[in-house]
């Protein structure tokens, strides 16, 4: 008995959506797009927790009148540093693995808070967190602009 096999199969030819998928190391854009964004979040998310051990720790670094920051004072901003920090960096780590549905809605809502709270931070530190904003709409981007396509490599 002969068996007639689809051309489309075989490696070197491109794939229509029927049949299998290519195989090897191949990533789609999109996974591409959100490891970049999960590497660019616990960059920041550590360099936020370090902001946060500086404001707690040494609270005459920051140059701010009056010793406060918006409504908190410097030592709170520090703890709020501190710990969005930990979880921006969290949750950016579990983007780098296959990327689970609640961490990348997790991951926009920490990234969007974390752009809103340096922009309130830009008194005490103005080029840090305009640098962090930018990263952080870098972030978004990578995030948003590809929530509708899939994640995983192709097998």
């Amino acid at each position: 008995m002969t068996q007639q096999t689809d051309p489309r199969e075989y490696r070197g030819a491109p794939s229509t959506g029927a049949g299998p998928a290519p195989t090897g190391p191949e990533r789609s854009g999109a996974a591409a797009w959100v490891r970049f964004g999960a590497v660019v979040m616990m960059i920041v998310g550590v360099f936020g927790v370090i902001e946060g051990l500086v404001a707690v720790l040494t609270p005459s670094y920051y140059v701010t009148v009056g010793g406060a920051v918006f409504v908190l004072s410097l030592a709170g901003w520090g703890w709020v540093h501190l710990a969005l920090g930990a979880l921006v960096a969290i949750v950016g780590a579990s983007l780098l693995g296959d990327a689970p549905s609640w961490a990348r809605g997790t991951a926009v809502a920490l990234v969007a808070l974390s752009s809103i709270l340096h922009l309130t931070f830009v008194a005490a530190a103005p080029v840090w967190s305009i640098l962090v904003i930018a990263l952080d709409v870098i972030v978004l981007y990578a995030l948003i602009t590809t929530w509708d396509e899939p994640l995983r490599a192709r097998r």
